[in-house]
């Protein structure tokens, strides 16, 4: 039987099935909206990110960054049924003018996990942190674009357990691992530019890295590390297993 509940003044018919979310929810998103961070309603990223997460969604939703530096000291967690609809958006020209440090956490900047998002663009991640950006437990980010990776101390891009990442134009400097797929995972880049990590890229269990367009590999101790059934691809060619 449906039942209906009354959000923002508007007459919304549910299923008892989502009962439970409407009980939670403050709002619907019917027509593209762009939230800004900094604003006085988005002070910060994960305010933008939490506000997404108690609403409906119909329509697309971009938080839209400003240029600037921002010290981050927790992870930023996303989980919403439509994580299609959801866009991450710096500075697609520039995108070192916007830069989030995150530093002194095992955690990944952007874990997505059993979720995913639309978009992360046009930023650059900075500082100490174990992980950049990470796709976990059939998580799957459809475009990062754009981005800048430096520092981390694990692996800048990171994608794990049925997990999947593709991505375009990415710099990686100064990372244990600058991309790391691992138990039946794929990441699949356009334009990789990988300098200065222990390991380029690493594959293992079962995972598949594709990179096509420009490749840019150098100061690394070893560029390519596929192991366990695993395999790194370019422009289609398997380079080793």
């Amino acid at each position: 039987m449906a039942v209906s509940s009354i959000i923002n003044r508007q007459m919304v018919n549910v299923s008892d099935s989502t009962t439970t979310a409407i009980a939670r929810t403050v709002g619907v998103v019917e027509s593209p909206m762009t939230l800004n961070v900094p604003s006085s309603d988005f002070p910060t990223i994960q305010s933008a990110m939490d506000w997404i997460e108690a609403r409906i969604l119909l329509a697309t939703v971009t938080i839209q960054i400003a240029d600037g530096t921002y010290n981050l000291t927790s992870r930023l967690s996303f989980n919403h049924p439509n994580y299609m609809l959801v866009s991450i958006d710096g500075n697609q020209e520039n995108p070192s003018n916007v830069v989030l440090n995150f530093s002194g956490d095992s955690n990944p900047l952007f874990y997505i996990r059993n979720c995913g998002l639309r978009l992360i663009r046009g930023i650059k991640i900075a500082g100490g942190s174990k992980y950049g950006i990470s796709a976990q437990l059939g998580g799957v980010i459809n475009s990062v674009s754009d981005v800048i990776l430096d520092g981390q101390t694990q692996a800048a891009i990171y994608s794990t357990m049925t997990s999947s990442i593709f991505a375009y134009d990415i710099s990686i400097t100064n990372a244990e691992y600058g991309v790391w797929c691992f138990r039946n995972s794929y990441i699949g880049f356009l334009n990789l530019e990988c300098t200065n990590c222990n390991v380029g890229v690493l594959a293992n269990k079962n995972s598949i890295v594709s990179i096509q367009g420009t490749r840019t590999f150098s100061g690394n101790n070893t560029d390519y590390n596929p192991t366990l059934n695993s395999g790194v691809n370019s422009d289609g060619s398997q380079i080793s297993t």
